[in-house]
């Protein structure tokens, strides 16, 4: 409970950003009870006062901690769903689940262990893993959501902060290894993108900008990309790349292609030359030399060779590879003349 202070004004910035549910493990440290429920009460307030149900962690150890009757007071104070950490018998789940919905761990259970809960409102959340490399495999998830199916049920999964991370560590909360260092936008893209229901942010904060990301991605649909333009990009160029537009529904493996921005590029004041490097990240436009791909506006999945059709308009972060579905509604958010070309 070493963040409790960060809580309420946590809960407010992802309000603000779109979201509607907190994680929270409410293993309080407290010897009494009396203390125990007070300090679950604030923060589940908290979260409800921001508009936000709240999910939270159980295990055995905080099931005594919290005293007589644990599950209905969790009930009581608005707790939407529990977790059930390791420890609980079948049977003792299955009271819990007759009292609140319950969530159970996506990252160690299997189908059989799954039978028994068939019939219940049941959410399968995997874990957070605080000490680097010991993450899963995006692969996991999906193979998760690939189960769940099976009974009709949703999956969470969690991501990395990129302000305040749990201490001790200070490593990040995320379920997915890869993530551990990627903006948390793009771990959210590809936890969705491989089913996944439900992002909760595991460590305590997320700086505003990427509250200001995710919350486009949620209430508008629109992915945000922020970006850094290359020295000399004329300025109609740039705001032209603040428009919305989406990869083409035949998505290329090397490159996302703009789907309408050669209607939108073509007239304007483009480089003059092409022919720069287009390492993974670039941000590049079609010349009048390519003909009726003049205006092309592409942004490049791995490094590519160079092409004097081509010109290099910036570059975007390498996590871009989160983004490579088709139907997403894309805007880059260029800063003016602050990178140099590309080298030939």
């Amino acid at each position: 409970m070493t963040h409790r202070p960060l809580a309420g004004p946590t809960f407010e910035a992802a309000a603000a950003g779109g979201a509607t549910l907190a994680f929270t493990s409410l293993h309080i440290p407290e010897d009494s009870a009396a203390g125990a429920r007070a300090a679950a009460t604030a923060i589940v307030s908290a979260a409800a006062s921001s508009g936000q149900s709240v999910v939270a962690d159980v295990s055995p150890d905080t099931a005594r901690v919290l005293g007589d009757s644990p599950w209905e007071f969790r009930r009581s104070i608005g707790v939407a769903r529990v977790r059930i950490d390791f420890g609980f018998s079948v049977p003792e789940i299955l009271s819990i689940a007759a009292v609140l919905p319950i969530a159970l761990n996506a990252s160690t259970l299997r189908s059989a262990d799954l039978a028994p809960f068939a019939d219940l409102d049941v959410e399968l959340i995997h874990n957070f893993y605080p000490r680097e490399w010991t993450g899963l495999a995006l692969s996991s998830v999906a193979a998760s959501v690939s189960v769940a199916r099976e009974f009709g049920w949703r999956v969470g999964a969690f991501i990395a902060g990129d302000s305040v991370r749990r201490r001790p560590l200070g490593e990040g909360l995320p379920t997915v290894e890869r993530h551990r260092t990627m903006p948390p936008l793009f771990q959210a893209l590809e936890l969705v993108d491989v089913g996944a229901d439900d992002v909760y942010v595991g460590d305590p904060a997320l700086t505003d900008h990427s509250w200001s990301r995710l919350g486009s991605f949620v209430r508008d649909d629109v992915i945000v990309l922020d970006g850094t333009a290359a020295s000399g990009v004329h300025p109609l160029v740039i705001e032209a790349l603040a428009m919305p537009d989406q990869n083409r529904p035949d998505a290329a493996e090397a490159m996302i292609r703009l789907e309408h921005s050669r209607e939108r590029f073509a007239g304007l004041p483009l480089p003059e030359v092409g022919g720069q490097s287009r390492p993974t990240g670039s941000v590049t436009v079609q010349l009048p030399s390519a003909g009726r791909y003049c205006g092309e506006v592409a942004i490049t999945l791995r490094g590519l060779p160079t092409d004097d059709r081509v010109a290099f308009l910036g570059s975007v972060p390498m996590g871009v590879r989160a983004i490579h579905v088709s139907g997403r509604n894309l805007m880059l958010a260029m800063a003016c003349g602050t990178q140099a070309s590309g080298g030939r």
